[in-house]
């Protein structure tokens, strides 16, 4: 009778844990590529922007700036806003997020980058999360542009 529960408990596992699986599956950091416009953050909320793989790493540079005063007087198009995509597990990656107004930080001594875990919600929207939170459950996205330039 032991033997047998043993033998139904790790099939119930094995089951579970196939069934979750395509969550785990690994996705291609090349699903990062492309014009992306940021939901759900005050400051920087409407701001596009372009990722594209440079000298064999993820980066993503402004395309087009949003109408929030500190943004258009701090940031300027085609300057670099993601700067660094790593991978962190098979489904989950960090990225680096410049500030707006970096060099007036790093003039004080003050951080420069925000760091984010993220991971695609969908194929068209990225979450991101800052310590515990759950990227999936987040306001703050990534929503691809469909109808993006291609150069």
């Amino acid at each position: 009778m032991k033997h047998l529960t043993k033998t139904v408990l790790t099939l119930i596992t094995v089951l579970l844990l196939f069934s979750c699986s395509d969550k785990f599956d690994k996705v291609s950091e090349d699903k990062f590529i492309g014009l992306w416009e940021i939901k759900g953050k005050s400051l920087t909320d409407g701001m596009q922007i372009k990722i594209e793989r440079e000298n064999n790493k993820l980066i993503g540079r402004i395309y087009k700036l949003n109408d929030n005063k500190y943004v258009k007087l701090f940031a300027d198009s085609n300057a670099v806003w993601i700067s660094e995509i790593k991978r962190a597990n098979n489904y989950e990656f960090n990225l680096k997020e410049n500030k707006i107004a970096k060099e007036l930080f790093a003039h004080y001594g003050q951080p420069t980058t925000l760091e984010y875990k993220v991971q695609f919600i969908d194929d068209n929207t990225i979450g991101l999360a800052t310590g515990n939170s759950d990227p999936t459950a987040s306001k703050e996205q990534y929503r691809r542009i469909n109808n993006a330039p291609t150069n």
